[in-house]
This record gives structure tokens, C-alpha cells and sequence, in this order.
């Protein structure tokens, strides 16, 4: 936080709360929308506090691939048997699982609840209505990202929604503990995938890696693909 901050200070058009603001969501990709002189301005002032970076124009990170929800795997020898909500099956070979991002992150909910009342009505007595609220809650989820080769498509899942059967007698009625044993099958059959640090922290058998926000999750996604691109893996 500090390096950052005096990074940030040395650079026109930024103040020090930008520093907090970086480094609390800073999951690969430090900054974005900001003009090429500020980028290369910051790169050079990171340098300097011995923070190594890449200046990359937007236009050349890949998007995210189109995502299929899933609710249900299975990890079987020859690949990944994906269900559909139709019921029908379609078998991913493993050698086609690219990257796996798992963690847990903290999203916004949008809760409506209803709640009956009594009002008085233009008669002077009373009817029975309905009133409803809508209402945000900061909750945590176990998300899971698998991208398939090329990046041509990824499927996610969330914990809460998905069918664990896939563990057998392995399953537990924790749901931290189910989502750890899943991550670490995918991870076991596709040795060669590409992990985001929950994932990795999750195959080492470690702590479910927390994210603040769910675009610290998909950008550290995103910083990952980059790389992989970079280096001529699809």
C-alpha cells in the first residue's frame, strides 16, 4: 500500500485515496481507464519502489468468454462430464479445461421481501396489502470459473447452486468443505490448467481464498488469459 501510494503521488491526476482504492482491488490488473502518459507515468513510478508492470492498452485484453451455468459435475478418467439443466450430459476432455479460478467472493445481493399490512381504506376501516421491499446484503460465494481451450467458452458455477453429488460418500453437509473436494478433483485431473490463486491455495489443500468483489475475481481472470495469450498458449 505504501509503494503504491508514493507511486501514486508522483503521478499528475491522482490523489492518495486512489492509492487504497488500487490496492484493495488490485487482483493482476492494477488501474484501468486511464490515459497511455498517466499508465506510463505510474509503471515508471512503481519501478521506481520496485513493483514491476506492463502498460497494456484495454483494447488488447481478452474479453471474457461466454459463460454456460453449470449445476452439476461429474470427474470421470477420460474428462469432464458436464450436465445440463435438460438433463442431458456433454464429456469435456481434460486436455481442453484451459484455466480454473475458484474463491470466495463477496457479491451484492438484492433481497425482496414482502410484508402484509393493515391500512385504513377511504371508508374509515381497514384492508389487508401486501408491501414489498427490496434490500442489499454483502454475502460471500463460492464461486467456480473453468475456461476451455482457446477461450472460446467457460462454464461457472456457484456453490449454493450447485448439486454435489459428483463427491459420493465424500460429500459433507459442509458447503466450504464440498466446494474444497470439488476444486481439488478438477485441479487433480487437469494438472496442466491454469489456476487463479484461489484455486491454487484450494489444491494445496489451504484457505478458501477471499476476493472484496467480484470484479477482483473476473479481472484476475482476465490477467490471467492475458498472460496465457502472451506467452502463445491459445
Amino acid at each position: 500500500m505504501e509503494k503504491i501510494e508514493q507511486a501514486l503521488l508522483s503521478v499528475k491526476g491522482f490523489t492518495r485515496i486512489d492509492a487504497h482504492t488500487f490496492a484493495n482491488d488490485a487482483y493482476g490488473i492494477l488501474v484501468k481507464n486511464i490515459s497511455a502518459e498517466q499508465a506510463n507515468g505510474f509503471s515508471q513510478a512503481l519501478l521506481g519502489q520496485g513493483i514491476e508492470t506492463d502498460v497494456v492498452a484495454q483494447t488488447d485484453l481478452p474479453a471474457l468468454p461466454q459463460t454456460k451455468f453449470v449445476h452439476r459435475l461429474d470427474c470421470t478418467p477420460d474428462g469432464l462430464l458436464i450436465y445440463y439443466p435438460i438433463g442431458r450430459s456433454f464429456p469435456l476432455p481434460w486436455q481442453n479445461v484451459m484455466l480454473m479460478a475458484a474463491g470466495c467472493v463477496r457479491m451484492t445481493d438484492f433481497i425482496r421481501t414482502e410484508k402484509v399490512v393493515w391500512v385504513d381504506d377511504e371508508h374509515g376501516g381497514q384492508v389487508r396489502t401486501t408491501v414489498s421491499r427490496n434490500a442489499e446484503e454483502q454475502n460471500n460465494h463460492l464461486l467456480l470459473e473453468i475456461v476451455v481451450s482457446g477461450a472460446v467458452l467457460r462454464y461457472s458455477m456457484s456453490a449454493d447452486r450447485f448439486n454435489f453429488m459428483c463427491l459420493g460418500e465424500r460429500r459433507t453437509k459442509s458447503l466450504p468443505e464440498n466446494f474444497a473436494l470439488l476444486v481439488q478433483d478438477l485441479a487433480t485431473h487437469a494438472p496442466h490448467a491454469m489456476l487463479n490463486r484461489g484455486a491454487f491455495f484450494l489444491k494445496q489443500n489451504e484457505h478458501l481464498f477471499p476476493y472484496p468483489s467480484k470484479n477482483a475475481f473476473f479481472e484476475e481472470i482476465t490477467w490471467l488469459l492475458w498472460r496465457m495469450k502472451r506467452e502463445g498458449r491459445f
